[in-house]
């Protein structure tokens, strides 16, 4: 990535963490020192804010560079432009050199360094044509600053971070991996509701006589252990699109969706003996889809069996054959 592309990655990448209100880049002349900003609040640049300063060279970031990037964002902070950041990110793929590094970790010996190299560091460097000294003003903002709030986002730092994956699939089409299996809640729980009602009237079909709710099929001797399976099929199918949801993107779910839906749509318009035998038909046939993309490998028979149970739980499709 060149300089700007590392900028839009970033902004992308901080959309996806948690604690912001909204994430603003600033680019090119004029963004005093600030790159990619996330506000923690409607206050914006009134509160708190986080500063991702992102370096793109082709070594590590060097001291002097370090000490320019802290220095603009406190010059101007000092001049009212905005509030001091709450935090200071360096986001650069190749690291820190060891003198940059070594200070990050020494947030005292930050601040000297700061104050002592000012004149070379960033002085001459911040407004073109123009020699800044430290006045009474911007030696409160650098005194009042949490230097112990100057972090390092290297690529491993990033890669490691779980709001990365949505970015990487998005840009690279980076494999999420394998999600995490489902647990079965021992209480049914009121999102259930749909599909478990749908499934008492089909036990209740099939024996001439209806039950009175989920709990009367549990005791059921030949039902009960049926309705448990259908369970875990909604909470398989339930893990798996929480996790492709929150790591790959809504529309590849909706398409996951949707080839299941299609899959099994002329057997569930097909005739068959009552409810309970069409759900069964559909549930062999759904576990022969073989659905297209990113999340096929990961399409266990479980869950493209219970993606039907949340189709009908969404209300998308009925087991009477629509």
């Amino acid at each position: 990535m060149d300089d700007d592309e590392l900028e839009q990655f970033c902004r992308e990448w901080v959309d996806g963490l948690p604690g912001y209100v909204e994430v603003h880049r600033f680019a090119g002349p004029g963004d005093k020192g600030r790159d990619v900003v996330g506000f923690v609040t409607t206050q914006r640049h009134e509160g708190p804010w986080d500063n991702y300063q992102c370096k793109q060279y082709r070594e590590r970031l060097g001291l002097n560079d370090g000490l320019l990037a802290v220095g603009k964002v406190l010059y101007w902070a000092s001049r009212g432009e905005f509030t001091a950041p709450r935090r200071f990110y360096f986001v650069a793929p190749k690291g820190l050199n060891q003198k940059l590094a070594a200070l990050v970790d020494k947030p005292s010996e930050f601040k000297q360094s700061l104050i002592d190299k000012w004149d070379i560091a960033c002085g001459g460097k911040i407004i073109s044509g123009q020699k800044i000294t430290i006045d009474a003003a911007l030696q409160a903002v650098i005194e009042a600053f949490d230097f112990m709030s100057i972090f390092k986002v290297t690529v491993d730092e990033m890669l490691k971070d779980p709001a990365i994956k949505p970015l990487l699939f998005k840009k690279y089409g980076a494999d999420p991996g394998d999600y995490p299996k489902g647990t079965v809640p021992a209480d049914v729980g009121a999102e259930e509701q749909r599909y478990l009602r749908a499934m008492v009237e089909a036990y209740g079909e099939r024996e001439n006589s209806a039950f009175a709710d989920h709990e009367a099929v549990f005791a059921h001797s030949v039902h009960g252990p049926d309705l448990r399976d259908h369970r875990e099929r909604y909470f398989e199918a339930d893990a798996f699109q929480k996790f492709y949801r929150d790591n790959t993107s809504p529309e590849v779910i909706a398409t996951f969706r949707k080839e299941i839906h299609f899959g099994i749509k002329s057997t569930l318009k097909t005739t068959a003996a009552d409810t309970l035998a069409r759900i069964d038909a559909v549930m062999a046939q759904a576990s022969t889809v073989s659905p297209a993309g990113p999340l096929a490998k990961y399409a266990y028979v479980p869950v493209k069996q219970g993606i039907c149970h949340h189709l009908v739980n969404d209300d998308e499709m009925s087991w009477s054959g629509s």
